[in-house]
């Protein structure tokens, strides 16, 4: 089994790339392995219907059918111009999960952004025992989000990434760390260090290229590719202080 110098936990078939897609070119362009792997990538229940809200965005997203196919395939383009592998994981996103009585879990826009339902505390044990077993090998560095915005699938990745026990890198989950208020709410206990990776303008122009592949998800947040260009380069600047830039946090003992 391959031992990856570097592990990234996505939460969706974004996550990363729109993240710290360029680090990822960077290292992989340094000849080091890296692995994104996407945890909520798979398709709704069998025979399971969708609720009015995951079909509005599947109207949204212009996918009206096999949406979760579509994104894992714009998923693996961008890892390939990233020079990433990429692992898929079967759970379903959070708006087509239901409870065991049958009820959609997160059926609204606000459901997204509240507490994680109390059926999905057995779904966080799961994953923490799927981050033990990671192959990253022995001085390698394991990433996840840390959960700026508190969207649900964020904060399910970020509590199994801390109850695993092992060593963290947390990145700064982009579009929501536009704001600055909302890191410094994810840090309020605890003592944090950060760091930037500078990116250089071909790593720039990876990163920007590879979020053009989800074209499904663009409209989410740019009216077009042109203003995702230009919001990634002045967000890329602002983190660096001029220069573009990715931050990373650890938590010091």
């Amino acid at each position: 089994m391959t031992q990856y110098d570097h592990i990234y936990i996505s939460p969706h078939l974004d996550d990363v790339v729109l993240s710290c897609g360029g680090t990822v070119s960077q290292q992989t362009a340094a000849g080091e392995t890296v692995l994104v792997i996407t945890a909520f990538a798979g398709d709704p229940a069998p025979g399971s219907s969708l609720s009015p809200f995951a079909q509005q965005l599947h109207t949204r997203w212009d996918t009206p059918e096999d949406a979760a196919a579509t994104r894992r395939q714009e998923d693996l383009a961008a890892l390939q111009l990233l020079g990433a592998a990429g692992e898929h994981w079967s759970y379903a996103d959070c708006i087509y999960r239901q409870t065991p009585a049958g009820d959609f879990s997160y059926d609204t826009e606000e459901s997204l952004w509240g507490d994680i339902h109390p059926a999905e505390e057995s779904l966080v044990c799961e994953i923490v025992q799927r981050i033990l077993a990671l192959p990253l090998a022995r001085a390698g560095a394991f990433y996840v989000p840390l959960g700026v915005g508190d969207h649900v699938d964020h904060s399910i990745i970020h509590a199994a990434a801390i109850q695993c026990g092992r060593p963290v890198v947390f990145y700064e989950d982009f579009p929501y760390s536009r704001d600055p208020d909302t890191i410094l709410r994810k840090l309020t206990s605890g003592r944090w260090k950060s760091y930037r990776t500078i990116l250089t303008e071909k790593a720039l122009e990876l990163k920007i290229t590879a979020i053009g592949c989800y074209r499904s998800q663009l409209s989410t947040f740019w009216e077009n590719r042109e203003a995702m260009e230009a919001d990634i380069r002045e967000s890329s600047r602002r983190v660096g202080i001029g220069r573009p830039a990715e931050r990373f946090w650890h938590q010091e003992l």
